[in-house]
């Protein structure tokens, strides 16, 4: 993050605080239809082609850290393996073997050789999927073992993180992440660990808990203790990336400022972070301000100078979403991972951050609810919310215009506002 991105994102602000109306020539939005958080026909077109097409996070590479290590991963709809070759490559393939359909492996970790099904031991080897041993080969005729290989899925890492794209034609990881790195990069995010983690099931759309957290609209509405919000959501800037990824700086609020002993909403510093250890090469800004990027289609990453957590947003069903927030910062005493007990820092932080997702997530099931309403037609989108409107139209562009019913479309109106 480079003193000229903090320069444009301060400028940004500035403008946001001073603005009276939208930017001119800013494009009015049409009502997004509710059928898209709620019809079979979306969640279908969604399935087929969108999980089918896009990067998302499997894990991290200290999750299979020796050769022959695997962790089972089936959140794509489909059963799949992550599994470290004998060569020190991370690949993935279909969980599935290719005689009678049985998982070649059936503990969600291990660590092995030789991928083996329990059920006829059929085996494969780590590197290519490569078939190596079929028990009564001679009763087969005509068996073409390289066409029953297992079949692989798209798989490689960005800064710890492991990848997972069942397109096997896809846009290269680097490629597809690399708008997002001038934001990422500064975090060290290859010598972060797992602090914890968290799941809840909620009566929702994946896109109703994702849209949560791409507007700060919302914030001093529902986040607000005592009268008081931490942020404030009129000088919120919001850079918007190729890909459907996207950030959000959010300045402090007015009480906020002056509890942090800043002397203006800009006046950036570091501030004392007591009891954690803290990433030297984040800039102070990320210390006072909601500085958070999202990772197209379903991550956000509200980032801080002591890590920070991804929450992910997994699709269940139509109505139904497993929310993950995975927090991840760097482990005391130089150690390679976090003690089992937390600190006492530690277990404070994941309370307040546990709350703030509770506040979120208290609206999201009657929302649900709403949208299936006769009463709400349509979902309008306003100027602080284009980020909601960002993410839709890069579902469309993935899923192809062409397969979507006029009625369920967004018009593209935001690519003269994306950075390049």
């Amino acid at each position: 993050m480079d003193e000229s991105l903090i320069e444009r994102i301060r400028r940004d602000m500035a403008f946001e605080f001073d603005r009276t109306a939208p930017p001119e020539g800013f494009p009015a939005f049409h009502d997004i239809s509710t059928d898209r958080h709620t019809s079979d026909l979306f969640h279908e077109l969604e399935r087929e082609h969108l999980w089918t097409r896009t990067w998302v996070i499997g894990g991290r590479v200290e999750d299979v850290p020796n050769p022959g290590d695997y962790m089972t991963f089936d959140d794509l709809g489909v059963p799949l393996l992550i599994v470290r070759g004998t060569d020190g490559e991370i690949r993935c393939f279909y969980n599935t073997c290719q005689h009678r359909g049985a998982p070649v492996v059936r503990e969600e970790r291990g660590s092995s050789r030789r991928l083996r099904c329990q059920y006829h031991s059929w085996t494969y080897e780590v590197d290519g999927g490569t078939l190596v041993s079929i028990p009564d080969e001679r009763d087969f005729v005509d068996l073409d073992w390289e066409q029953r290989c297992l079949p692989r899925a798209n798989c490689d890492t960005y800064g710890g993180f492991i990848f997972v794209n069942r397109d096997l034609d896809a846009t290269p990881l680097g490629d597809w992440i690399a708008p997002l790195r001038p934001m990422l990069d500064p975090f060290q995010t290859t010598a972060l660990r797992e602090v914890y983690r968290e799941s809840r099931i909620v009566p929702c759309n994946w896109k109703v808990t994702a849209e949560a957290f791409l507007e700060v609209y919302h914030f001093r509405h529902i986040h607000s203790h005592n009268g008081v919000s931490v942020l404030d959501n009129r000088g919120a800037a919001m850079g918007l990336y190729p890909h459907g990824h996207s950030r959000m700086i959010t300045p402090y609020s007015k009480q906020n400022v002056e509890r942090s002993g800043m002397a203006a909403w800009d006046d950036w510093k570091y501030v004392d972070q007591p009891g954690m250890r803290t990433i030297d090469t984040v800039p102070a800004m990320v210390d006072c301000t909601s500085s958070a990027v999202s990772i197209f289609p379903n991550t956000i990453i509200p980032l801080g100078r002591i890590g920070f957590p991804i929450n992910i947003f997994w699709p269940v069903d139509k109505n139904t979403t497993r929310l993950d927030w995975i927090y991840y910062a760097l482990p005391p005493g130089g150690e390679d991972r976090f003690p089992d007990e937390l600190s006492d820092d530690w277990k404070s932080r994941r309370s307040v951050y546990n709350q703030i997702m509770a506040e979120d997530e208290m609206n999201m099931a009657p929302m649900q609810r709403s949208m299936e309403s006769p009463a709400l037609t349509g979902i309008p989108i306003n100027y602080q919310e284009r980020r909601i409107w960002h993410l839709h139209e890069e579902i469309d562009r993935i899923i192809g215009t062409e397969n979507i019913p006029e009625h369920l479309r967004m018009e593209p109106l935001l690519d003269p506002y994306v950075e390049r």
